[in-house]
């Protein structure tokens, strides 16, 4: 009776060692809006947003893959894309802002490099 028993346990268990995860959708979405909102402002003009772009998009890919396999480190790799595409997207803000404060700085510069009236 116990032979029978694992004999039937043991396909069963590995069945359930390869089915598929299914990843929560909202979190694949808000992922994948943060890669193309970085994408959209310019994260490949910016080196180190490109890089952590380049790593969520990976991350990303890697996520569905061990979904596939069943591995359960797969939502970990989608919340690790997901930082990093909102990484990518803040650092490309970053810069952005950054490039503004130096043509306001510029600006008041030859502004007060005018001679007064």
């Amino acid at each position: 009776m116990n032979n029978l028993k694992t004999a039937l346990l043991l396909p069963a268990l590995a069945l359930t060692g390869c089915a598929a995860l299914l990843l929560p959708a909202d979190r694949v979405a808000r992922s994948e809006a943060s890669i193309r909102t970085a994408e959209e402002l310019g994260a490949a003009k910016v080196p180190a947003a490109q890089l952590h772009l380049t790593m969520a998009k990976d991350q990303t890919l890697e996520a569905r893959r061990l979904a596939s396999a069943g591995d359960k480190r797969a939502p970990v790799m989608l919340w690790r894309a997901q930082a990093d595409a909102e990484l990518s997207l803040n650092l490309t803000r970053e810069a952005q802002l950054h490039a503004e404060a130096l043509k306001a700085e510029a600006d008041v510069t030859t502004v007060n490099a005018r001679p007064a009236p």
